[in-house]
């Protein structure tokens, strides 16, 4: 249908290097001198020992009980996630921690022979030693894990109550890879940090569906708009991202009370990439659109290449000193071979971004949008997950907050028999990293199915709300870039003219598909 929108409406316009001494590290990616590639929560605090914070999400939720009375430990220290990627050829491994680096030193040790479930596999089932050798802190982990043991008993003052003051905590990794017996070292840093560092921001990221296509369907789009607008506006969020806020764009806006800070609209189909960031009393800097180099379909796979689909970054002021870069994106829809394609070049594109931007000034990171791309679905030999999250350090809201940091495993989601569209690893998502001396914390994710006064749904996306703590820590870098607002060309009438042939040759270079289109539409 869309594809079709798109056509009808663009005629009628037309008519380093580490060392084994023992060293500390902040960074949530790393390779050691050997090549493990060590991943794990760049932060760890101490308020959290102390205070005893924790999420009210039930999967986080750990009690336990001593004889000072109940207490929790939160998911940030308990839960720890950590993965180690050793080398093809390794057989066993032993993982251990310390308080003070040299005595003391408790963890778990697993080899090949003994502990096969931890190795990749053949094609006759028998460990496979070519692969590297991915080992995450899973469920069934945990169970052989004295690391847990580590928060409950080793960090626990016996003697004086609470928890023994500590400011790092001590790694070695001790492995036996092609028969060489290799050790290496690693600390993580204990943060302080005061609750009056720590801010709330309500993120949400909605497609809100503003094809004008009223007329062919009888959608009442300019009404749509109008209720998506009151539902942002309502529910207190602090950051708003669209997709697909084109040609109704006033009706969006026209009910966003308190939604202060807006970035320049684009325009309308044709031209207008319906990209746009609001915030609540957060200024937005540094406004960038960037179109996608590859896109797939004019007539046919979605018509992607009809608008200039692709992202736009913001920076945007949290307060307190604390600024984010922000990235609202769209990428090709459809599942045809050339879609895929074009989806994993836009990945790519918009990853060499972020790593440029990230290597000028270091700060937190959110890229959300429409992905038109599951996890579950293995796209392009996980062509998300190596390029966004291996490669940039970003990670996923909804598989951190509700299925256990595990980018893999969703079998459990299947058995439930709901789609996973709007409900579950769906399209609409929420990728973040901590950066600048802020870490950046998923307190919450949840998808709504947004609807209008009547209870009917309003568009064919569900909205994505994650709600972000932004914790400063004694690591704090101050923002030195300059900052600026800009105002976006576009909308105007030569760029609109322009627009409108370039949408019109498109169209005419790929007639061959249009009975492919016809069909199609039945």
């Amino acid at each position: 249908m869309k594809k079709l929108i798109c056509l009808v409406l663009t005629l009628i316009m037309a008519l380093s290097c580490f060392s084994i001494i023992p060293f500390s590290v902040s960074a949530a990616s790393f390779k050691t001198e050997n090549g493990v590639q060590v991943e794990m929560a760049p932060f760890l605090y101490k308020s959290t020992l102390y205070q005893m914070e924790f999420p009210s999400h039930q999967s986080y939720e750990i009690k336990e009980k001593s004889n000072e009375g109940d207490y929790a430990i939160s998911r940030e220290i308990n839960d720890l996630a950590y993965t180690f990627i050793f080398p093809a050829g390794t057989t066993k491994i032993e993982c251990k921690v310390s308080l003070d680096g040299e005595n003391d030193w408790r963890g778990f040790t697993v080899n090949s022979t003994n502990h096969p479930n931890y190795w990749e596999k053949d094609a006759d089932g028998n460990v496979d030693l070519t692969k590297p050798l991915t080992f995450r802190r899973d469920e069934i982990t945990a169970e052989r894990d004295e690391y847990g043991v580590l928060y409950r008993d080793f960090l626990k003052d016996r003697n004086a109550g609470g928890f023994r003051d500590c400011d790092k905590i001590n790694w070695r990794l001790t492995y036996i890879c092609n028969s060489e017996e290799i050790t290496e070292y690693f600390d993580i840093k204990l943060y302080d940090y005061d609750n009056s560092e720590k801010q709330l921001v309500k993120a949400v990221n909605f497609n809100v569906a503003g094809l004008p296509f009223a007329a062919l369907t009888g959608e009442n789009v300019a009404a749509n708009q109008q209720a998506a607008g009151k539902y942002l506006s309502q529910n207190s969020f602090d950051i708003v991202a669209v997709q697909e806020d084109f040609n109704y764009h006033n009706n969006l806006i026209e009910g966003m009370d308190g939604l202060n800070y807006m970035t320049n609209h684009l325009g309308n189909i044709p031209g207008g990439d319906g990209l746009n960031v609001f915030t609540r009393n957060m200024p937005v800097y540094n406004e960038k659109r960037v179109a996608w180099k590859d896109s797939s379909g004019i007539l046919s796979d979605g018509s992607d290449a009809l608008t200039p689909k692709g992202f736009i970054y913001t920076v945007i002021d949290i307060g307190n000193g604390i600024y984010v870069d922000f990235y609202n994106l769209h990428s090709d829809a459809y599942g045809g071979a050339d879609s895929v394609a074009a989806r994993t070049s836009q990945f790519r594109q918009l990853a060499e971004f972020i790593k440029a931007r990230s290597a000028e000034n270091d700060r937190p990171v959110i890229v959300t949008g429409d992905f038109n791309y599951h996890l579950h679905s293995r796209e392009d030999n996980y062509s998300l997950y190596n390029i966004l999250y291996v490669e940039c350090g970003l990670k996923d809201a909804w598989v951190e907050y509700h299925n256990n940091g595990d980018y893999f495993n969703m079998h459990d989601w299947h058995a439930t028999g709901i789609s996973s569209w709007g409900n579950w690893d769906s399209v609409e998502r929420f990728m973040y990293k901590s950066g600048g001396g802020v870490d950046l914390v998923v307190e919450d994710f949840r998808y709504t199915n947004v609807k209008d006064d009547s209870g009917k749904v309003i568009s064919d996306h569900a909205a994505a709300e994650c709600d972000f703590s932004f914790i400063k820590t004694e690591d704090f870098i101050p923002n030195t870039q300059e900052l600026h607002t800009v105002t976006t060309s576009g909308d105007s009438f030569i760029y609109r003219i322009t627009w409108i042939l370039k949408a019109l040759l498109m169209i005419f270079s790929d007639l061959k598909n249009l009975p492919e289109l016809l069909k199609e539409l039945g």
